[in-house]
């Protein structure tokens, strides 16, 4: 697509003079440098960075400028995109791709279509601003692209992921953690926030992007996290930089006099190359007053600590009997395949037509904040969602569904059903009570024996006399096919429920592991 993205570039602005002028307009460009934390940035003072807006949403195709083409791109699941050449340039053939519907600046279920894109544009590195992280137009959803070598943090992170690559430690990466064939790295240096990612796969990739994005603070009234990203392909695997941010704009912005600055940044300048679309504000810009502006609005050194633990806590596997029945209805989300059932059948368990003695269905790695539902349950009670896996075991003459998931992720669901003044309290004590059943079960409970002696016979009875023993109170029951179960007989559970809000979630999330 490379060859095909030149000509089009090429072709449009020789018959969009309006625009065409801007994309000359760089070749002449006033820039320089100032370093900071560890890289040089470049600022670009780039008064015709001001966009073409005419009337209405400017992506949408019914507004599209007179002379303005596209080029066509299909993402997964018959997601269409149009590529445009942007009106707004800051680069030499910076692109637009934007979907071909109105809908909504999100990443979520598009990041796979933002891999395919780079991967079909090897010159080129596609980036992606949030909502409320330098986008003007979030109504619409779209990425951008611009042909590679740049921005200097995408270069840092080419030159570091390349001796990666090659069996080196660079010292200015610390590695996160990994899923599949993908790793996660944090960047020590620059701005807090900032990490780096390497996958031979696309769905590996994928993985590990969503969970560094189940990790981040959503601002309340927000689709989702203030980031910025960047993706590329490079020998042979996919790379990706993300920059996390705590707001869309710096104090300057709103300073008035001499201190105001009219700067929003965006995907690009948080990688280092610094658009400056006033004029008078390019010789103003000083070291110091570039890193007070980073500093407004990346992580705070705490923001930044809490969610690089949250990216590498655990949590124990726990199975919990949900219910037992002669059929249960099921589905699992992922697959596709919609309602399915299992029932009871001369002692197995019978599924499709085939019988087993256990049914297990896997589901994603155990998350370290809060995991996605994965599969439903028809029940009496009506339709429930679950994360985790699900696994089927014949108990008692009926099926057995087991639900296998985090210790804190049923937390979530149980303690989101109290009153909120007791969330607190009620999430360490549970917890506790919890990890004693599991380790209870680990334990099988051996049977009581007499005393250990050596040298006897294999038959010993026991006569001895012993003082009488004060009557103990009976042990609480357990459970030998799972830990807990989600009757009140254990602790009610119910899977996800809507009653998991923000306040439950907190709370879970502050006690992590407290017991």
């Amino acid at each position: 697509m490379a060859t095909d993205i030149d000509k089009f570039v090429h072709d449009q602005l020789s018959v969009w003079p309006a625009v065409a002028a801007k994309y000359r307009a760089l070749k002449s460009t006033r820039t320089r440098t100032l370093p900071l934390n560890g890289i040089l940035v470049t600022l670009q003072s780039n008064p015709g960075r001001m966009p073409i807006f005419d009337h209405g949403c400017p992506l949408c195709e019914e507004n599209y400028m007179e002379h303005q083409h596209t080029l066509p791109f299909e993402g997964r699941k018959g997601r269409k995109y149009n590529i445009l050449v942007n009106r707004a340039p800051i680069f030499p053939n910076h692109l637009v791709i934007t979907r071909d519907i109105h809908a909504p600046q999100t990443i979520w279920h598009r990041f796979p279509d933002m891999l395919d894109l780079a991967a079909s544009l090897e010159n080129y590195i596609v980036f992606y601003n949030s909502p409320n992280s330098g986008t003007s137009v979030p109504q619409h959803a779209h990425f951008q692209a611009c042909p590679k070598g740049y921005m200097p943090l995408e270069r840092i992170a080419e030159r570091l992921l390349r001796a990666v690559s090659a069996g080196e430690c660079p010292e200015e990466l610390e590695f996160v953690d990994s899923v599949r064939d993908a790793q996660l790295y944090h960047y020590k240096r620059f701005n807090r926030g900032i990490f780096m990612l390497r996958a031979t796969t696309a769905k590996s990739m994928a993985k590990m992007f969503y969970r560094l994005l189940d990790c981040l603070n959503l601002v309340a009234e927000e689709t989702e996290p203030r980031f910025n990203a960047f993706t590329y392909c490079s020998e042979g695997e996919f790379r990706a930089v993300v920059t996390l941010r705590s707001a869309s704009r710096p104090s300057c912005y709103y300073a008035q006099g001499e201190e105001h600055f009219a700067i929003t940044p965006g995907a690009v300048d948080m990688a280092g190359f610094f658009v400056v679309p006033e004029a008078e504000d390019f010789d103003r810009l000083t070291g110091p007053i570039l890193q007070k502006i980073y500093a407004d609005i990346t992580l705070s050194e705490e923001e930044e600590k809490r969610l690089l633990w949250r990216l590498v806590r655990t949590q124990p596997r726990l199975e919990v009997g949900i219910c037992a029945a002669a059929e249960i209805g099921f589905e699992i989300i992922s697959d596709g395949a919609g309602p399915q059932k299992v029932s009871y059948r001369e002692g197995k368990i019978d599924y499709n037509g085939v019988l087993y003695d256990e049914l297990v269905f896997e589901a994603v790695t155990i998350s370290t904040l809060f995991a996605e539902p994965s599969f439903i349950l028809y029940l009496a009670e009506g339709e429930q969602r679950f994360a985790g896996t699900l696994k089927f075991i014949v108990d008692g003459g009926k099926v057995q569904a087991v639900n296998i998931l985090g210790t804190e992720d049923y937390l979530l669901s149980v303690v989101s059903l109290l009153p909120e003044a007791a969330r607190r309290e009620k999430a360490i004590s549970i917890r506790g009570w919890l990890l004693t059943q599991m380790e209870r079960r680990q334990a099988g409970h051996p049977a009581p024996t007499g005393p250990h002696l050596e040298n006897t016979p294999e038959v010993v009875t026991w006569l001895e006399h012993r003082p009488p023993v004060a009557p103990q109170a009976p042990e609480e029951p357990v459970h030998m096919h799972f830990d807990v179960c989600a009757s009140g007989h254990c602790q009610r559970y119910i899977g996800l429920t809507p009653a998991a809000d923000s306040q439950a979630r907190a709370v879970i999330d502050e006690t992590w592991g407290k017991v």
